[in-house]
């Protein structure tokens, strides 16, 4: 497995996490911010390509689990690196189009059943889950990078 070289990044955090917050609003073409964002957060993390590329497709799931791109509004993003662990945090704040009744402001945090989203990252992600906070749907996973052994 090839590592990305990130030999001049500037890791004078002192071991505190570095946090990158990412909002823009709920529509598909901009999704590929989201991807571009933890891929590029992967790599700092040391994730090799397989991890970063598993990054990039659950961040996708993540986003599009919400069904945000369908009803407006605004993504947040929270990525979180910290000694080779990635947290990717979203959440939604609806839009004028948002009623309720559907998915993001009404409470269904999976859109549907939500089995594929919740298979499709069990999969790729460590941990991953999904909860209320203040008042708002979020959803979150968690990726580790893998222990180098050779």
């Amino acid at each position: 497995m090839k590592r990305l070289d990130m030999s001049d990044r500037d890791d004078r955090g002192g071991g505190r996490p570095e946090v990158i917050a990412l909002s823009f609003p709920a529509r598909a073409d901009l999704v590929a911010l989201a991807r571009f964002t933890a891929a590029s957060v992967g790599a700092r993390a040391g994730f090799d390509v397989e991890e970063i590329e598993d990054l990039r497709l659950a961040v996708d799931e993540l986003v599009v689990s919400f069904e945000a791109v369908q009803a407006g509004g605004t993504i947040h993003l929270r990525y979180t690196h910290d000694a080779g662990t990635v947290t990717i945090e979203c959440t939604v704040e609806p839009g004028l189009r948002s009623h309720p009744s559907e998915g993001i402001a009404g409470g269904e945090l999976w859109g549907g059943d939500g089995e594929l989203s919740r298979q499709l990252l069990d999969a790729l992600v460590d941990e991953h889950g999904r909860e209320q906070r203040q008042g708002r749907p979020c959803v979150w996973l968690r990726k580790h990078r893998a222990n180098a052994s050779a």
